[in-house]
């Protein structure tokens, strides 16, 4: 299968350090992300390319990752 066929996946269900799943797949003309935690809930969504899906799921373990800390701290 060749990079950009709508059957390939990217990286399914690739682990993170932290014990995330991330998968990358193709979805017309963008890519779909989603990342899903140990517990089990997953965080989704589109982006234009491959690179901007990579980027896109990052950014959303910093945020993922941030909003945990702030919860440990104030409940």
């Amino acid at each position: 299968m060749r990079r950009g066929d709508p059957a390939a996946m990217d990286e399914p269900n690739s682990p993170t350090p932290d014990g995330r799943r991330l998968l990358l797949a193709p979805a017309g003309e963008a890519w779909s992300w989603r990342l899903t935690t140990p517990g089990g809930e997953s965080i989704a969504g589109l982006a234009p390319d491959c690179a901007a899906a990579r980027r896109s799921a990052a950014f959303a373990v910093f945020v993922v990752q941030a909003l945990e800390r702030t919860r440990q701290r104030w409940f």
